[in-house]
């Protein structure tokens, strides 16, 4: 995970909670798992001592043509990845998905 944008997976060394509000939007921990190994666009939006805050845009699993957006808080020092925003992509976060992906 730490290495998110040169794309390598390494998110399963990490310990990833999920907030409810994901959980009730129907997501679940591999699926964020999977949209962030494998997002096709990221943004990093806030970033403070000790942590960023990044949004992701990707789908839930292979073969999947759902398009989502993922917020998650990242602590590289404790290696923890909380996921507080988990939904149906929305126009906030449409400009991280790839020119070349149909729309």
């Amino acid at each position: 995970m730490w290495c998110y944008l040169t794309g390598c997976a390494v998110l399963r060394m990490s310990p990833l909670e999920l907030d409810d509000a994901a959980y009730r939007h129907g997501f679940d921990k591999e699926q964020a798992i999977y949209l962030i190994d494998h997002a096709l666009g990221r943004r990093v939006l806030n970033s403070e001592p000790g942590s960023v805050t990044i949004a992701f845009a990707g789908h839930p699993h292979e073969g999947s043509t759902r398009r989502l957006e993922l917020i998650a808080r990242l602590t590289p020092a404790r290696r923890e990845v909380w996921v507080f925003h988990f939904f149906d992509l929305t126009d906030n976060f449409r400009d991280l998905w790839p020119d070349s992906e149909e729309r």
